[in-house]
């Protein structure tokens, strides 16, 4: 009815900040079958992991063995060939979750090439 008389109403929603738990800010997005390896910042393998989710600065995942991750680790995404720095935030049994960080690490093409590889070796 306003709005034939030329008047416009609005109102501002915002979203409520998580609660409890739940720090996380962004969406969590569920990924399939998305795997990859766990490297040190020494660029030594650790262990392979699978993607339980995602958001956008951060991914939840599922360790293929467990093993202690170093506070910084290396992820690289076999779907997308990307090597991503990441900070571990928990770990908990055969799951950890991770902060992308903003930093770069230096790329060894040597490295990324065999990380491609459907069998691989690190040294």
């Amino acid at each position: 009815m306003l709005a034939r008389k030329g008047v416009a109403t609005y109102a501002v929603v915002s979203e409520a900040a998580p609660s409890g738990p739940e720090r996380r800010g962004a969406t969590r997005r569920a990924a399939y079958l998305q795997s990859g390896k766990i490297l040190d910042c020494a660029d030594r393998f650790l262990t392979e992991f699978t993607i339980r989710n995602r958001t956008e600065n951060g991914i939840r995942l599922k360790l293929a063995r467990r093993v202690s991750l170093p506070r910084s680790v290396l992820l690289f995404d076999d779907r997308h060939g990307a090597l991503l720095v990441a900070d571990i935030v928990w770990q908990h049994g055969g799951g950890a979750g991770c902060r992308i960080s903003r930093k770069s690490h230096l790329l060894d093409e040597k490295l990324l090439t065999r990380l491609k590889n459907r069998y691989y070796a690190v040294e």
